[in-house]
């Protein structure tokens, strides 16, 4: 026979298992050819890649098995239906396949006969009724069976077409103000590239935490939602109300999937419009400033400064041996720091040639979260480690920190002294540039105490503009001021969450990440 776009091999009667197979290579040999084989497998790789499939294969074979997969299965091309059977259907169940949904295809006399179904039982059962039925000559005795899908209201189904052009409009009218903050990243980027040396892991850097901060605020809402939500609780943990609320939203984007798109809209454009906003200088100057080279008071601020252009006479003498040892920060100018973090230290250890710089921070904080504050597993506190060099050609305050993938000077530019002459106060500042541009720039007002008054932090602003940071920042509207839950106060134990955490390991698994943090860096 010849049937176009097929790749089986039909012989006539009588002919040898030879003809057969030399038949068959050769198609092979000619859909090799084709190069559709090679640009499949490419497909498949990206698509597990992306999926990342290997997790999803590790995690069901703990589990009860294939929780959520689909079976294709196709019969062939065959010729006329016999005389009297109005249609040939054909359908794989899932005891069969070990999937729970199926669709099915078979091809005859032409016409094509497409099945689909999820969970239904005994599929077989089922299907041999449909097939008995369309023998005896109805029309189409599957118009009948009731699947389990609730009927869609028709005001509702009207309602939630809408949804996906309002929220795109929406995302579309937040979008244009931000279009230039947009084209100038754009230019600068590309200045950026004039440096091939580091400009990959400065954009990667940029990248990284421009990212992190939009992806932390549904988790952040969905948590204190959670928290904020009456009624009993399940083990002491989730409300019901919430896991009710759950099922309702499952429930309306099951049976309604333009909210399924909506939403997948609102939560692109919410992503792509926060980072405007932070480009845009919208988004808190404080802890998202993304603008790079941006100016301040409307004037450009190109590039990073010299440490001689910003260093003070209280630098004179500096001694780094006193700079050891655990430092509060009480405010910041800086991206890679979120503004739902509390209690924020550094913890400074010289070591040969350098120094380990100890990062300790709680979050999400009591003022940000005041619902779920105390139920985070880092409640209690978690650490990471930055690690710092001292060039030899660099003069006493200067250090090359390391963390994320790149190197920045952090200038020590201001220091205060007490009684003792040890240092209680400090002003550091960093700034990364790639290409002549200003990637990103770090202020931190740090204290040997943990509690500070409005008028020493006055005072910290006042010695941050003689050194001519405001530009860079250290202006208090574009400084976010640390939240503090003081010693005295004690751990968070909120019992069952706690409870949980500690059960599953977070705690000693925070730890391990931080010592192999720290190795890393070594």
């Amino acid at each position: 026979q010849n049937l176009p776009r097929s790749m089986d091999v039909y012989l006539p009667s009588g002919s040898s298992v030879a003809a057969a197979a030399e038949t068959a290579s050769d198609q092979i040999d000619s859909y090799i050819a084709s190069g559709y084989p090679a640009e499949a497998v490419r497909l498949w790789a990206a698509g597990t890649k992306a999926a990342d499939m290997t997790a999803l294969v590790d995690i069901s074979a703990e589990g009860d098995g294939r929780g959520y997969t689909l079976s294709f299965s196709n019969a062939g091309r065959h010729g006329e239906a016999p005389e009297g059977v109005g249609g040939v259907y054909f359908a794989t169940g899932q005891k069969r396949t070990g999937a729970t949904h199926c669709v099915s295809c078979i091809t005859v006399g032409g016409k094509l006969s497409v099945t689909g179904h999820g969970v239904w039982g005994d599929v077989e059962e089922l299907f041999v009724d449909v097939l008995t039925a369309i023998g005896d000559g109805e029309d189409d005795p599957t118009a009948d069976l009731d699947v389990g899908t609730p009927p869609r209201n028709p005001i509702l189904k009207g309602i939630t077409g809408l949804l996906p052009l309002l929220f795109g409009i929406k995302g579309l009218l937040d979008f244009v103000p931000n279009i230039p903050a947009f084209a100038a990243f754009s230019h600068d980027v590309s200045q950026m590239s004039l440096d091939p040396a580091g400009y990959k892991d400065a954009l990667n850097f940029w990248v990284f935490f421009a990212a992190a901060h939009p992806i932390l605020q549904p988790v952040l809402w969905i948590s204190e939602v959670m928290h904020a939500s009456p009624g009993p609780r399940i083990a002491g943990l989730v409300p019901v109300t919430f896991v009710l609320l759950n099922v309702a939203v499952i429930s309306a984007m099951r049976n309604y999937k333009e909210i399924g798109l909506a939403l997948n809209i609102f939560l692109l454009s919410s992503f792509v419009n926060y980072i405007g906003a932070g480009l845009s200088g919208k988004g808190g100057m404080g802890d998202f400033n993304l603008s790079l080279d941006d100016p301040y008071k409307g004037a450009p601020v190109r590039s990073c400064p010299a440490y001689s252009e910003v260093r003070q006479p209280s630098m004179d003498g500096f001694d780094l041996k006193k700079y050891e040892g655990k430092w509060y920060e009480h405010k910041f100018h800086d991206w890679t720091q979120f503004k739902e973090v509390y209690d924020t230290y550094l913890d400074i250890e010289l070591t040969p040639g350098g120094w380990k710089d100890d990062f300790g921070i709680r979050g999400p904080s009591p003022k940000s979260n005041p619902k779920s504050w105390d139920k985070s597993p880092v409640a209690n506190g978690a650490h990471y480690f930055l690690f710092g060099r001292v060039d030899p050609k660099d003069p006493p305050g200067v250090l090359r920190e390391s963390g994320f993938g790149v190197e920045f000077p952090n200038y020590i530019v201001d220091v205060l002294k007490g009684p003792d002459g040890e240092y209680q106060e400090a002003i550091q500042f960093q700034c990364l540039e790639r290409g002549g541009v200003r990637v990103f720039e770090g202020i931190n007002f740090l204290s040997r105490s943990e509690d500070m008054t409005d008028a020493q932090l006055d005072a910290m602003h006042s010695r941050a503009a003689k050194a001519g940071l405001e530009k860079y920042g250290s202006d208090p509207a574009q400084m976010h001021r640390v939240e503090r839950r003081l010693k005295k106060q004690g751990d968070v134990d909120d019992g069952a969450w706690q409870a949980m955490w500690k059960s599953l390991g977070v705690d000693k698994a925070l730890e391990k990440l931080a010592v192999l943090i720290e190795d890393g860096g070594r």
